[in-house]
């Protein structure tokens, strides 16, 4: 196998029906996202490294590690549909794979950030970061761009972001007194930015996946569950783009010029949050007060009685003034327990009426509930269901409806049928696409069958043309022209005749058991 040439060039239409058509959050809303989280712990690990421990300047920004991660994602992207339109199967099982569009896009890459950085090239530690960064940047293009709507790279890439955030964050913490950058500035940066774009680009992942399930379900799938979730994701992607474009190109005197009103209005907000923090407060202390002050009563405590003063002449005005104190003692305690009465058939009746409600809720959101316990589960399992679901419909049909006689798909069917009766290694395995098929078929066949006669087309066309043409109905949704419908109909017969009459399976040998006498003595 050359450098320069894929392992699996055989140009065969897919076996699997066709991805469905990318939209915007593929390939706008994902890449810049995931771009923007996995630059910002790249930057803060190289300035780490250049201005901490090596004590020399890093030429590499946040802006042009971005533009490279997305530029090779978006290259990625339109290799992978290329190859998926020509029919291109590449085996990625034995490992990557090399052509030269690949080549032609790593050297563009290294052209490009060379060009960019022309006054860094004198520096080799800035050279071998550049090498390193296209060589990696031009992997996960091809792994993303392969995983489509597959959260679990995403998920893994922001947990090794987040681990290189926390060593930078332990550096800046130790101290270095031999170097006189501080890295602070650039966590403070870079830190909102990466858990905002990683929030952003996971939930983009997820909706996309759930957008792509339903229109594979059907095309009339009903979409308002996400859409306001879509827009105010997308608000918050446009918001952050700006921010880090912003961060990138204005000048530090600059921003805090166009930030000093938001910082007003925040402080405003936040001043009004305390007053009516503290406004609760107060009325909540003034009612803990109030009940404080109740509760001798409840407790059937009186308030002391002051002492008969000796003197005779107020005896009768103290007397006068504790009957008082007791009748309004008694008027306060029968007041208390109406409300408390009163405040306890209150809450009786609302507990009763809230436990009817949620059953009535209950019962009229099961459906909602089995989807939430359905998003529970693994992405993979769900959809594995779901391809299940959709053979055995499309089982169905052709059950329910039948095959035309004279299409591509039942002379096909004919063909897997009279394998299937010669039975051994002619017949179709279950894993088998219909090219490699073929390929195995005609290994068999073709030394057991007679040479073509005059102008009739040999045995192997005959067979590549169904083929083909069984590709093209089957998965792609197309139908033949009247032209090779004729060639089908007037040779495949004969192909069929011809494979029934000369292969023949060997039948295996028997293999003698030695005579052994029976346990019981019975022979």
């Amino acid at each position: 196998m050359g450098l320069f040439k894929p392992s699996a060039t055989d140009r065969t239409e897919p076996s699997v029906p066709a991805r469905v058509a990318s939209n915007w959050i593929e390939l706008l809303a994902v890449p810049i996202a995931s771009a923007l989280m996995e630059a910002q712990p790249i930057y803060l690990v190289l300035q780490l490294l250049f201005r901490r421990i090596t004590l020399a300047y890093n030429y590499l920004d946040v802006g042009s590690i971005t533009l490279l991660l997305l530029g090779l994602h978006w290259w990625a992207i339109w290799n992978f549909y290329r190859r998926e339109r020509q029919g291109v199967a590449l085996d990625y099982t034995v490992g990557m794979h090399v052509t030269r569009l690949d080549i032609l896009a790593i050297v563009s890459a290294l052209l490009i950030l060379g060009l960019t950085h022309w006054y860094a090239l004198d520096d080799p530690l800035t050279i071998a970061a550049i090498i390193v960064l296209v060589g990696w940047g031009w992997k996960r293009g091809v792994d993303r761009a392969r995983s489509g709507f597959s959260e679990d790279q995403l998920i893994l890439a922001f947990k090794i972001g987040l681990g290189a955030l926390l060593v930078v964050m332990g550096f800046s913490i130790l101290g270095d007194a031999a170097s006189d950058y501080s890295i602070n500035n650039d966590l403070l940066r870079d830190l909102p930015l990466f858990f905002l774009s990683g929030f952003i680009a996971l939930s983009f992942t997820r909706i996309g996946a759930v957008r792509k399930e339903q229109a594979r379900q059907t095309h009339n799938a009903t979409r308002e569950g996400t859409n306001r979730w879509i827009t105010t994701l997308t608000v918050t992607w446009v918001a952050l783009i700006v921010l880090s474009i912003a961060l990138e190109i204005l000048p530090e005197d600059v921003l805090i010029m166009l930030i000093s009103p938001l910082w007003w209005l925040i402080g405003l907000l936040a001043q009004v949050l305390f007053f009516v923090i503290n406004v609760i407060v107060y009325v909540f202390s003034l009612a803990i007060n109030w009940l404080l002050s109740l509760l001798p009563h409840f407790n059937g405590n009186l308030p002391p009685t002051p002492r008969t003063p000796t003197h005779p002449s107020n005896l009768t005005t103290t007397l006068q003034k504790l009957a008082q104190q007791q009748h309004g003692s008694a008027t306060t305690m029968l007041i208390l327990r109406l409300l408390v009465m009163v405040g306890a058939i209150a809450l009786l009746i609302a507990m009763v009426y809230f436990v009817r409600r949620r059953q009535k809720n209950s019962e009229e959101n099961t459906l909602p509930e089995e989807e939430e316990l359905r998003e529970g589960l693994n992405a993979q399992q769900i959809r594995k269901e779901r391809r299940q679901e959709h053979r055995q419909r499309q089982q169905d049909m052709l059950d329910a409806d039948g095959l035309a006689p004279d299409s591509v798909r039942y002379r096909y069917r004919s063909l897997l049928q009279a394998m299937a009766e010669k039975g051994g290694e002619f017949a179709r395995q279950q894993q088998e696409t219909p090219l490699e098929y073929q390929k195995r078929l005609l290994l068999l066949a073709t030394p057991k069958l007679p040479a073509g006669e005059g102008e009739q087309p040999t045995d192997p066309a005959i067979l590549a043309e169904l083929t083909q043409a069984y590709a093209r109905e089957r998965y792609g949704g197309k139908k033949l022209e009247d032209e090779r419908q004729n060639y089908l109909r007037q040779w495949v017969p004969q192909l069929l005749a011809r494979l029934t009459t000369y292969l023949t399976t060997v039948p295996q040998p028997t293999k003698k058991r030695p005579y052994q006498p029976s346990r019981w003595g019975e022979d």
